[in-house]
């Protein structure tokens, strides 16, 4: 077999390079090599000075491909002997952050045994001083987590704590430091086994069809987890306890995986370790499409409660709106079927995103963190920042279908191109600067001055352009709704990229979007048909109420559906005393219904809706198209945005009612015509919004 011919070339950066570059069949960036040794460019370049003379031996290099990075140059021979000389000399840890990770997989390994210092600095080639250090500042992160370090004069030091607590915080570990995408879990730290890893990845392979609903960083999760089950059995160390409810769908995928484990391990796995495997996949977070069963009722009940507080703790004045966002709802229950374990059982599991949606969007991060708060108190323990962030995301698509303007990923900027003169250049962009104040910032771009189109994401233009590569608007010089609807239409292609957004060819969606568009404008029609003002018993109660409502206006199915409106006044109460009106909406319904039933004589005087002057009835197919459910919550946000639509819901003026209603419809009609070349799947944009600024708003209870 090969050998190195200078092993003394071979540093811990060294070693780490040259299995990045094996690794890897393309050039590596030198920006992303330094990025994983948590080195500077210099440093990489230095270290890559030593390859050639530690490569002689096996006919092969290390090239500079010009603007791609540093590839490995030999024949498949020469990587497959450069691998196998590399796995028989161990990296010691190339930066600080793996030093620390390296020293908590060896105290973990020695959990309830005392090691002397140089044990340790002898292992990760470090003086002493440099190990002590190191545990002070682990001794803090793993007080946090139920773990403590103890120091024995002239003996050492242990690490002690429960099983459970043992290994969450080696996951951990793993999940905020290692690094998974340039290496393997192993190379570098010799945790848990090469031939641990290639089973675990086998048995999740195998399995594959089980947990396809896990998002990448909890497959991840679930894959260090097992890992760190099957050495910690290995060595005799057991968990002493797991509750886990019987019959959940996690429970089964547990069991299934723990028997392939016991046959490609050869070990045996007591129910304890079943129900803590069960544990931790309840920990992963699911992919919002994943069709998961739901858990025991009265872990259900558990959520709904939460979700109803916290949406009501995010922002009070909209809060009753929101809770009409059946997305928002049914996907903040599911983030929780998931955060609740993770909380209770000290398990981590960062959001990649996290820094980004802290900094673009800080006032719906610190909106959030009050929601949480909800759930430090029903748990009595802090939710970290990466949990906030993950809620984060339901809540901005939900504020997104409010037409919130700061929701938006980023601002863009048009150049307007026009040769009628510099006057009507500058009316065009007051025009537009007003139109999409937040979304869009204009500038006047000359014709004959193409340098300063550079800066723009797209050109609005009254004339053709062939002179440029950006995206261009053709609009009218005295523009109508038409060319608003065509800025419009752009901004919501690019808002969301980091540049020019490709546009798919309209033969690929055409087909399906016509369809999509006739079930939608179907749809509409139906609910436009089945709107109607109806008078009912001012003294009725709210049972009566819904049970009334449910036989109006769904006949199909009146009992699943009364019984569906009851269910949720169980939840929270239905009743907006501070808008004077009842909000009555549900899902199971055959049509889409917008409705308003009003009380003979102007207002409810039975006990529970004393005062109360309307009652506003949506109802949706269980299924119904996204564009209808997008529809139905601009209709329930204009009751905050609009205080003439308020007005007349109290006052049950149909005409007002319709005029309103008849003109949101429109605004998303045009928005789902407008998508006929590309998708979008979000709903961005309200061209109302103007409109309903110039009103005030109304007081909130």
């Amino acid at each position: 077999m090969n050998r190195f011919q200078n092993p003394g070339a071979l540093s811990p950066r060294l070693l780490r390079l040259l299995e990045l570059l094996l690794r890897s069949g393309d050039p590596v960036k030198v920006d992303v090599l330094a990025s994983a040794l948590g080195a500077s460019r210099r440093t990489v370049f230095r270290e890559l000075e030593n390859a050639d003379s530690a490569l002689g031996g096996f006919e092969a290099v290390l090239t500079s491909v010009p603007g791609r990075g540093i590839a490995f140059s030999g024949s498949d021979e020469a990587r497959q002997n450069l691998m196998e000389a590399l796995a028989d000399y161990r990296p010691q840890p190339a930066s600080k952050k793996e030093r620390l990770l390296r020293l908590l997989v060896e105290l973990i390994a020695n959990s309830g045994k005392v090691q002397k210092l140089y044990y340790y600095s002898s292992s990760l080639d470090v003086s002493e001083s440099t190990v002590s250090n190191d545990l002070d500042e682990l001794e803090t992160w793993l007080g946090g987590r139920g773990l403590s370090i103890t120091r024995k004069s002239g003996l050492g030091v242990q690490c002690d704590g429960a099983e459970e607590a043992l290994r969450a915080a080696l996951v951990s570990r793993f999940m905020l430091d290692g690094d998974s995408g340039g290496k393997s879990y192993t190379s570098a730290f010799g945790f848990p086994g090469e031939d641990i890893e290639t089973g675990v990845r086998e048995i999740l392979r195998r399995k594959s069809a089980l947990i396809d609903w896990m998002t990448p960083e909890s497959f991840c999760l679930i894959s260090l987890y097992l890992m760190t089950m099957v050495v910690r059995v290995q060595n005799g160390n057991f968990v002493s306890n797991g509750q886990v409810p019987a019959g959940d769908f996690r429970n089964a995928l547990a069991g299934e995986l723990a028997g392939e484990t016991e046959n490609e391990f050869s070990i045996t796995l007591p129910e304890t370790e079943r129900q803590a495997l069960s544990g931790w996949i309840q920990a992963c977070r699911s992919k919002q499409e994943s069709p998961l069963e739901p858990g025991p009722v009265d872990q259900q009940d558990l959520i709904q409660h939460l979700v109803m507080r916290m949406i009501d703790r995010f922002d009070p004045p909209v809060a009753v709106i929101l809770k009409t966002n059946e997305q928002l709802t049914r996907l903040l229950s599911r983030h929780l079927e998931s955060a609740l374990p993770r909380l209770k059982g000290g398990i981590e599991l960062p959001n990649p995103l996290e820094a980004e949606l802290i900094k673009h969007y800080p006032e719906v991060y610190e909106k959030t963190r009050r929601a949480a708060k909800v759930l430090e108190e029903q748990l009595g323990i802090p939710v970290p920042s990466y949990e906030i962030s993950f809620i984060q995301i339901h809540f901005l698509a939900a504020l997104t279908v409010l037409g919130e303007r700061n929701v938006r990923r980023r601002s863009l900027r048009a150049g307007i191109v026009c040769v009628s003169g510099i006057g009507m250049s500058y009316m065009l962009a007051y025009q537009l600067r007003k139109r999409f104040k937040g979304e869009l910032e204009v500038e006047v771009s000359p014709y004959d001055e193409k340098d300063s189109w550079a800066g723009a994401d797209f050109l609005i233009s009254t004339i053709p352009l062939t002179e440029t590569d950006k995206p261009i608007v053709r609009i009218r010089t005295i523009m109508e709704e038409e060319d608003y609807q065509k800025i419009q239409e752009a901004i919501d292609t690019f808002a969301f990229t980091e540049g020019e957004a490709e546009v798919p060819k309209q033969s690929v969606f055409l087909e399906k979007r016509l369809d999509d568009l006739i079930r939608i404008f179907m749809q509409s029609r139906r609910l436009l048909d089945n709107f109607a003002v109806v008078p009912i018993e001012a003294g009725c109660s709210f049972e009566e109420l819904a049970g009334f409502a449910a036989a109006r206006f769904s006949p199909e199915n009146p009992e699943a559906v009364r019984r569906a409106l009851m269910a949720r006044e169980a939840l929270d109460s239905q009743v907006v005393a501070g808008l004077g009106i009842v909000l009555l909406h549900t899902r199971g319904a055959e049509n889409t219904v917008f409705a308003v039933i009003v009380p003979k004589g102007g207002v409810f005087t039975g006990d529970y809706l004393k005062n109360i002057k309307s009652c506003v009835l949506m109802l949706l197919p269980e299924k119904a198209p996204e564009e209808m459910t997008e529809l139905m919550g601009r209709i329930s946000g204009a009751l905050i945005d609009m205080p003439a639509f308020l007005e007349a819901v109290r006052e049950g003026d149909r005409e007002t009612i319709q005029v309103i209603l008849e003109s949101e419809i429109s605004e998303v009609l045009s928005r789902c015509g407008g998508k006929l070349y590309y998708k979008q799947g979000r709903n961005h944009g309200n061209t109302h919004t103007q409109e309903r600024e110039h009103y005030p708003q109304p007081a909130h209870g």
